[in-house]
Formats: C-alpha cells, sequence, structure tokens
C-alpha cells in the first residue's frame, strides 16, 4: 500500500537535512516508536506499537537508511519488523525528501508498506490504514518540528514518542474525511 503525506517545518532545508541524518532525533518524533541498539553497518534494531482500531500492534524489527542523497536533500529508508506476538511481518520503504518552501521547509513522505501473516488483514481496510498513517505522520511532524524548535536555549523536545497513537484520534480522524468527502 502506497502512501504519501506531506508537512512544513519552520526552518530552512539545511537545518532540517541536519536533523533528518539524525536517526535517534527522528525515532524520537515517531509515535510509539523506541531505539534499541545501533550496529556497525548502520542498522538500528527497535519497537515500534501502532494501534489499527481496537487492536495494538507491538512490532520488534529494523531500520537502515538505504540511500542519503545530500544533494537533493532526499533519504530512502527501510524499515521491518515482526508483530511480537507472531501476528505477522510489516515492511515500509519510506522516502523523505525536503523542498524549500516560503514556510521553511516542506518535508514530503512516500510509503510504501506490506504487511503479511494475520495483521495482512487490516491491509485490506485501506482507509483504516491510511487514516492510521495520516495520524501517526501528524504526530510525527508536531514532534519533528518541536525537535528542531528551540525551547529556552535548548533542543526541543518531542511529545511522549514512546506512546502508541490512540484509536480515538485515528477514529476522529477517518469521521472528519469522510464528512469533508
Amino acid at each position: 500500500m502506497k502512501i504519501h503525506n506531506e508537512f512544513s517545518v519552520p526552518v530552512q532545508p539545511a537545518e532540517a537535512w541536519t536533523m533528518l541524518n539524525d536517526i535517534p532525533r527522528v525515532a524520537r518524533c515517531a509515535p510509539g516508536a523506541k531505539l534499541l541498539e545501533q550496529s556497525e553497518d548502520g542498522t538500528y534494531a527497535g519497537t515500534i506499537s501502532v494501534r489499527l482500531g481496537p487492536v495494538l500492534l507491538n512490532f520488534k524489527g529494523k531500520l537502515i537508511y538505504k540511500e542519503v542523497d545530500e544533494a537533493n536533500h532526499r533519504v530512502a529508508a527501510e524499515a521491518s519488523g515482526s508483530e511480537t506476538k507472531a501476528r505477522g511481518t510489516a515492511q515500509a520503504n519510506v522516502v523523505f525528501a525536503l523542498v524549500s518552501a516560503p514556510e521553511g521547509t516542506r518535508v514530503l513522505v512516500d510509503t510504501d508498506v506490506q504487511l503479511a501473516g494475520s495483521i495482512a488483514q487490516y491491509g485490506r481496510g485501506a482507509a483504516l490504514i491510511q487514516n492510521t498513517a495520516q495520524v501517526i505522520m501528524n504526530e510525527f511532524a508536531r514532534n519533528f518540528a518541536a525537535q528542531l524548535g528551540p525551547q529556552d536555549g535548548a533542543e526541543g523536545e518531542a511529545q511522549d514518542p514512546a506512546k502508541p497513537i490512540s484509536g480515538l484520534k485515528v477514529l476522529f480522524h477517518g469521521v472528519r474525511n469522510t464528512i469533508k468527502g
């Protein structure tokens, strides 16, 4: 399933680029994510919890930046993991691109998600996956901007990224999108 998201941050692309290449800081922006360790080859091991409707899925897996294109401010990442209760696996190929914009930087995020095993049944509900992805990206964007913005001269802090997205947020986002048409 392919998903496209965009958000803006109030800094120039060079500053956003520095942050995007700091994987521990980026991971703190992702709701429900936690880094556990880094390997010598640049692979990071970690966990992420994602709520799809009433079901909480906990994944343990790895993340690696496969391509870093500094000239074009573009990063291609690969994440894969297994659900800890053996309900399946997930793989995501994610491309981040930073584009100069009047408000600072526009962050373009293209994701291709593949689900396997019993969790793949959720993939049939494309609207649920899309709404969940949008809510996660909204939180990620808020946390990314907070990391970039200094607070009292200190580095910004993300909002409790270890906590998975609430099912109610996903529900309200879906209802709002349905009403908008």
